[in-house]
């Protein structure tokens, strides 16, 4: 949702003056595709309409100031731009690390006074962080480049910013997610230059975003362990770098023999990959086709496979406030929908897509359980981050 009036009140009752700019910078929804990115794999992601957005003016005095609702304000000198150790997980860090970046590329950077406000609620899963970074990146682009970065372009400067600078090794769906518009379909064979297809469709479905609780602050090794794991398999029984590399067939021919190289659950969430890959396929044909009851299909045996397979819908042992039960309570309410868990997985968001018939029922029931705050309808933006006015 667009704030641009909060915006441009705090903007004034913060710097005193009018803002000359607005920016909108929406969120991402991982559709299908549950950690198959960092193999080289296939996925559906898409924009969503849940974001930041700015009050922006241009300042000649070398600064980069922002202040955002909630968080600790960021003034820095943009002729200093070096990384550094204690700033590695702040917001800070990315925005340095975004301009450090488009330096690097020749695009000129410049000082601005900004102020940001968000209507994503803790927990979504939208990739707020991702979010920010194609927001700084269109604020420098629109500022001092005549609007000239690209959208791929966006989302390599953001993924360098957050690998580089504030410290988290992702790859690049989140970026791709929240510097695109629509539904983009990505082939990551190579992670550099991935091959993206904007897929238009028309499904009469309600998308519906769950925050089932927990927290990600602990769970980075969690997430790294299901690349490595995958990795592992590639590597220590076909020797091959990734699993993109090992072909479907080679792969369910010999991984069923006896093998002490790789763990039994490398070995599952190897599985996984290789079927997700297959599910993302099927579902980019039934939107192509707008056939929600086989997207649905696909929506519902990614879930299971997340639960059994890749086993990220909860923390070991801790089923208790887990997404994997939201999915067990929200299901019978979501009827002939789909729910899956999204994102990196072990806590936090899960997201459902509901007939419009169950709409009513499902909301009232995820709300009942999880409260009003964590739970929200969005809708597919068909923009990226968007200069407003």
């Amino acid at each position: 949702m667009i704030l641009t009036s909060e915006c441009k009140e705090e903007f004034e009752s913060t710097f005193f003056y009018s803002p000359s700019y607005y920016f909108f910078s929406h969120g991402r929804l991982e559709i299908l595709g549950n950690h198959t990115d960092h193999n080289h794999g296939l996925c559906l992601v898409s924009s969503v309409d849940m974001g930041i957005t700015a009050a922006v003016n241009k300042d000649d005095n070398g600064f980069a100031e922002i202040y955002s609702s909630g968080y600790k304000p960021i003034k820095f000198p943009i002729s200093s731009l070096e990384r550094k150790e204690e700033e590695k997980g702040t917001s800070l860090s990315l925005c340095k690390g975004v301009l450090n970046k488009c330096k690097e590329l020749g695009y000129k950077i410049g000082g601005f006074k900004a102020y940001f406000v968000s209507d994503i609620f803790p927990g979504a899963g939208v990739s707020s962080s991702a979010c920010y970074e194609s927001l700084i990146v269109k604020i420098i682009s629109t500022l001092y480049n005549d609007d000239k970065i690209s959208s791929l372009e966006m989302a390599k400067i953001g993924k360098y910013a957050e690998n580089v600078y504030f410290g988290k090794p992702c790859g690049l769906l989140d970026q791709i997610g929240t510097s695109f518009g629509g539904v983009i379909y990505v082939d990551f064979a190579s992670l550099e230059e991935p091959v993206l297809e904007n897929i238009n469709f028309d499904l009469p479905l309600k998308i519906i975003l769950i925050n089932s609780g927990g927290s990600h602050a602990q769970l980075t090794p969690l997430y790294a362990s299901i690349g490595l794991d995958m990795k592992s398999v590639a590597q220590n029984v076909f020797d091959k770098p990734y699993l993109r590399l090992v072909s479907p067939k080679e792969y369910f021919m010999r991984i069923a023999m006896p093998n002490n190289s790789v763990s039994e659950r490398a070995k599952l969430r190897a599985t996984h990959f290789f079927n997700e890959n297959e599910r993302v396929l099927k579902a980019k044909k039934a939107l192509s086709m707008n056939d929600a009851t086989s997207f649905v299909d696909c929506i519902n045996a990614s879930s299971l496979s997340s639960q059994t397979l890749l086993c990220n819908t909860m923390v070991p042992g801790h089923y208790e406030g887990s997404p994997q039960q939201a999915i067990d309570r929200l299901r019978p309410f979501a009827k002939e929908g789909g729910i899956r868990i999204m994102g990196g997985g072990f806590a936090g968001s899960i997201i459902a897509f509901v007939y419009p018939k169950d709409f009513s029922s499902f909301m009232s029931a995820a709300i009942s359980l999880y409260g009003k705050n964590n739970v929200k309808s969005v809708s597919i933006l068909k923009d990226g981050p968007s200069l407003i006015r």
